[in-house]
């Protein structure tokens, strides 16, 4: 198993590569994609897939350039509606990866969509979680981005609390947590 945060500090923006047996999956990719297809040729590995934990607004995400260089599946979490073809996920669904499994943990909140991706491993343990901005180093995500929407940001700061309380406290204190 191979996971490497790939750093961007003018935009304090992590995306992460992950690969197993010759798969990688690369989540919230920036625009320039070249650093992820460089990554997976020196390594030997195809990308399988792009996975989104949610539509940015900070920065122009590189996901659809990436899936048409490589041809991987892009993948949202529930309740995304883009207008171009991705894998809708449900809550639960799980992704092989090699030997790892990627599950989709919806956590709304931050947005509507917002999906953390819990990464299992080889040996079925419960190793890593990339939430986006659904959690932060020291704080949560924000929740008044409600502005296209009939939600209030009360409600995405309910629907956040539930997120954070039920889906990613209930984890196992060992969860590395990468955001």
């Amino acid at each position: 198993m191979k996971v490497e945060q790939i750093y961007t500090g003018c935009l304090a923006q992590g995306a992460y590569y992950i690969e197993s047996k010759g798969e990688a999956a690369i989540i919230d990719p920036l625009r320039e994609t070249k650093p992820y297809t460089d990554k997976a040729e020196k390594e030997g590995a195809k990308i399988k897939y792009v996975f989104e934990t949610h539509f940015h607004a900070d920065f122009v995400s590189g996901h659809i350039s990436l899936a048409e260089k490589t041809g991987a599946k892009i993948v949202f979490g529930p309740t995304a509606k883009p207008d171009y073809e991705v894998i809708v996920a449900e809550d639960n669904q799980v992704f092989q990866l090699g030997d790892l499994q990627i599950k989709v943990l919806h956590t709304p909140g931050h947005t509507q969509e917002s999906t953390t991706f819990l990464l299992i491993d080889e040996d079925g343990k419960n190793h890593a979680i990339f939430s986006g901005d659904t959690l932060l180093i020291g704080d949560v995500g924000r929740p008044d981005l409600a502005v296209k929407s009939d939600l209030t940001q009360e409600d995405l700061a309910s629907f956040l609390y539930d997120s954070l309380r039920n889906q990613i406290m209930s984890l196992e204190n060992e969860v590395i947590v990468d955001s």
